[in-house]
């Protein structure tokens, strides 16, 4: 019995979600310091996708030793459908994989490869000490990651994100011998079909569950394979990302074939992602009359204390990798707000978790992670979510009773 006690506890610790110890790379890292805080923020300021992505591996994972390393990383082209694919899929448990991109060209930048070398991967115990996971990459940067830096690579080929989603299912099947029963599904034909489902993503990255891509008005064979490998006679529990004018009823009804269907989607991009953060499905999965596993999926958050990622729909390639602080540290799910305001959507849920004036402990947690330099959030947004996070009446102009402070130098003696 106490052995089997101890097995149950270390899987715990080995598929559970993480958290980083220590600073956020002991501070001397220069895309660090072009970071900006209010009371209730902090933007991480990139100024293009893969510098994005370095700033936020900084940020997450110090790397100084074996438990606030990676355990693997995640390098993708430039491209926003492989890219949501990969980050879906490969991120969670037991791989712990933040992404990082190729530069413009398809190739490894300088400061990428850096920042892979100072990363140190743990590799991943279950697939052969996997240092990274290439996904599309072209050989010639694979070769230079394992003669430079000699680290272990499994690579993944498949320029079709739909089928790429059903390579990555087996291949997450085979690590973790299993196929999870919930299936996130999002429209690769819409414009705003990523966008509709990026906070979606952010809880894959959390959690680990599955994926796949559907056309607006049709379901692919490969997505039709995806669902069948799911165990029981139920099938899958599915979450379409989007409006029917972004997955149609009639895919919906299809999709009932396979399992039970439910939306989570608002009339736009940024009522979507709203209603993913407070969507919670909890019931019975599978099991016997005796014992049974339940599913839960979905954030479920409708009060004070939590954790927000916020940035501008318009950037996914940075929105993307920074799923990654949903999946350690202060997890919380991803929301979308303009460059200039804040939509009325995310507003009013903001206001909804913005705690009471009562109980203002309850921001000890109550914290956003701006996403972008000013051009894709600028200040003023930035306060604004700020205000929407406080319990207090914040002034828009502080400065009159927050000026700096002199810093006095020791007399010698």
């Amino acid at each position: 019995m106490i052995k089997y006690i101890c097995n149950i506890l270390l899987g715990i610790l080995v598929i559970s979600c993480g958290k980083t110890e220590g600073g956020p790379g002991g501070g001397s890292h220069p895309l660090q310091q072009e970071a900006t805080a209010t009371a209730y923020t902090v933007r991480l300021p990139g100024s293009n996708p893969e510098e994005q992505a370095i700033l936020l591996t900084q940020t997450v994972y110090p790397a100084t030793r074996e438990d606030n390393a990676v355990g693997a990383i995640i390098l993708v082209p430039q491209d926003e459908h492989i890219a949501f694919t990969a980050m879906h899929r490969i991120t969670h448990m037991p791989v712990n994989a933040p992404m990082l991109f190729l530069s413009e060209d398809n190739t490894i930048s300088e400061q990428t490869l850096r920042e892979m070398k100072r990363l140190k991967p743990d590799g991943v115990l279950q697939d052969e000490r996997t240092d990274v996971y290439a996904v599309n990459v072209p050989e010639d940067q694979v070769k230079k990651i394992r003669d430079i830096l000699a680290y272990r690579v499994r690579t993944f080929y498949e320029e079709d994100p739909v089928k790429l989603a059903s390579v990555l299912d087996r291949w997450q099947a085979a690590l973790k011998a299993d196929h999870p029963d919930e299936v996130v599904i999002s429209a690769i034909d819409h414009p705003e079909g990523i966008q509709h489902g990026m906070g979606a993503m952010g809880w894959n990255a959390h959690m680990g569950k599955g994926f796949a891509w559907v056309y607006r008005d049709s379901i692919p064979q490969a997505t039709k394979d995806i669902l069948k490998r799911r165990y029981g006679d139920h099938g899958s529990f599915m979450y379409l990302t989007g409006g029917p004018d972004v997955i149609s009823d009639k895919v919906a009804r299809q999709l009932g074939e396979y399992g039970l269907v439910r939306r989570v989607a608002g009339k736009t991009v940024f009522a979507s992602n709203t209603v993913n953060a407070g969507y919670k499905d909890f019931g019975r999965n599978w099991g016997w009359w005796w014992d049974w596993t339940p599913r839960s999926w979905g954030w479920g958050i409708a009060q004070a204390g939590h954790n927000y990622i916020i940035g501008n729909p318009d950037d996914v390639l940075y929105m993307i990798p920074a799923a990654v602080l949903g999946h350690m540290g202060k997890h919380g799910p991803i929301l979308f707000v303009k460059a200039d305001s804040v939509p009325k959507a995310t507003a009013d849920y903001l206001n909804m978790v913005k705690p009471f004036k009562t109980g203002p402990q309850e921001t000890i947690l109550n914290f956003a992670w701006i996403i972008g330099d000013t051009t894709s959030v600028n200040i003023a947004t930035q306060q604004s979510v700020d205000r929407l996070l406080s319990p207090f009446d914040v002034p828009v102009d502080t400065s009159s009773y927050l000026p700096d402070a002199p810093i006095l130098q020791e007399k010698k003696d």
